[in-house]
Protein backbone atom coordinates (compact mmCIF):
# COMPACT_ATOMS: atom_id res chain seq x y z
CA UNK A 1 0.00 0.00 0.00
CA UNK A 2 1.47 3.54 -0.85
CA UNK A 3 2.15 5.96 1.77
CA UNK A 4 -0.50 8.08 2.73
CA UNK A 5 -3.26 5.73 1.74
CA UNK A 6 -6.28 5.04 4.02
CA UNK A 7 -6.96 0.79 4.56
CA UNK A 8 -10.57 0.20 6.68
CA UNK A 9 -9.40 -0.93 10.26
CA UNK A 10 -8.77 -4.45 10.62
CA UNK A 11 -8.85 -5.85 14.41
CA UNK A 12 -6.59 -8.59 15.54
CA UNK A 13 -7.52 -8.37 19.29
CA UNK A 14 -9.31 -6.70 22.17
CA UNK A 15 -8.61 -6.81 25.68
CA UNK A 16 -11.10 -4.65 28.31
CA UNK A 17 -9.85 -2.83 31.56
CA UNK A 18 -11.90 -2.74 34.66
CA UNK A 19 -11.45 0.99 35.28
CA UNK A 20 -11.65 2.93 38.05
CA UNK A 21 -10.03 5.53 40.57
CA UNK A 22 -7.21 3.70 40.33
CA UNK A 23 -4.79 2.99 37.72
CA UNK A 24 -5.37 -0.55 36.30
CA UNK A 25 -2.57 -2.40 33.93
CA UNK A 26 -3.78 -4.76 31.10
CA UNK A 27 -1.13 -6.88 27.97
CA UNK A 28 -2.50 -5.84 24.76
CA UNK A 29 -3.22 -8.20 22.33
CA UNK A 30 -2.39 -8.61 19.06
CA UNK A 31 0.98 -6.11 17.15
CA UNK A 32 -0.56 -4.58 14.42
CA UNK A 33 0.40 -0.86 14.50
CA UNK A 34 -3.05 0.80 15.18
CA UNK A 35 -4.89 0.66 18.40
CA UNK A 36 -8.36 1.32 19.09
CA UNK A 37 -9.53 2.75 22.32
CA UNK A 38 -13.19 2.42 23.83
CA UNK A 39 -14.15 4.47 26.91
CA UNK A 40 -17.42 2.95 27.24
CA UNK A 41 -17.59 4.66 31.12
CA UNK A 42 -19.58 7.75 31.64
CA UNK A 43 -16.06 9.48 32.97
CA UNK A 44 -13.07 10.88 31.38
CA UNK A 45 -10.07 8.18 30.84
CA UNK A 46 -6.67 8.94 30.88
CA UNK A 47 -4.36 6.22 29.05
CA UNK A 48 -0.89 5.43 29.51
CA UNK A 49 1.16 3.06 26.76
CA UNK A 50 3.94 1.42 27.72
CA UNK A 51 6.53 -2.16 27.68
CA UNK A 52 5.06 -3.23 30.74
CA UNK A 53 2.15 -3.99 32.64
CA UNK A 54 3.57 -2.50 35.70
CA UNK A 55 2.91 0.97 34.83
CA UNK A 56 0.78 3.54 35.76
CA UNK A 57 -1.69 6.07 34.48
CA UNK A 58 -1.77 9.23 35.92
CA UNK A 59 -4.07 12.27 35.32
CA UNK A 60 -1.63 13.69 33.12
CA UNK A 61 -1.73 11.87 30.40
CA UNK A 62 -3.67 10.88 27.28
CA UNK A 63 -7.51 12.11 28.06
CA UNK A 64 -10.37 10.21 26.52
CA UNK A 65 -14.00 11.36 26.59
CA UNK A 66 -16.63 9.75 28.10
CA UNK A 67 -18.08 7.27 25.59
CA UNK A 68 -15.57 8.19 23.08
CA UNK A 69 -13.15 6.14 20.70
CA UNK A 70 -9.67 7.46 19.77
CA UNK A 71 -7.58 5.38 17.22
CA UNK A 72 -3.93 5.66 17.56
CA UNK A 73 -1.03 4.47 15.69
CA UNK A 74 1.47 2.48 17.67
CA UNK A 75 4.86 1.20 18.07
CA UNK A 76 5.70 -2.41 17.72
CA UNK A 77 7.25 -2.32 21.35
CA UNK A 78 3.82 -0.89 23.12
CA UNK A 79 2.28 -4.02 24.81
CA UNK A 80 0.59 -3.10 27.31
CA UNK A 81 -1.81 -0.18 28.80
CA UNK A 82 -2.98 1.57 31.62
CA UNK A 83 -6.24 3.35 32.36
CA UNK A 84 -7.62 6.08 35.29
CA UNK A 85 -10.88 7.40 35.55
CA UNK A 86 -11.59 11.12 36.78
CA UNK A 87 -14.80 9.50 38.57
CA UNK A 88 -16.26 6.21 39.14
CA UNK A 89 -16.03 2.61 37.65
CA UNK A 90 -16.25 0.93 33.71
CA UNK A 91 -14.85 -0.31 31.21
CA UNK A 92 -12.08 0.63 28.53
CA UNK A 93 -11.74 -1.66 25.44
CA UNK A 94 -8.36 -1.79 23.83
CA UNK A 95 -8.55 -3.32 20.40
CA UNK A 96 -4.77 -3.59 18.53
CA UNK A 97 -5.36 -4.31 14.44
CA UNK A 98 -4.13 -2.10 11.46
CA UNK A 99 -5.74 0.55 9.22
CA UNK A 100 -7.37 3.38 9.80
CA UNK A 101 -11.04 4.54 10.21
CA UNK A 102 -12.01 5.38 7.19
Amino acid sequence: MASGSIAAFSPEATVSIAAGTSSNAVALGGSGPSLLVFNSTASIAFLRLGASTSLSATTSDLPIPAGAQLLLTVAATVTAAAVLLSAGSGTVYLTRGSGSAY
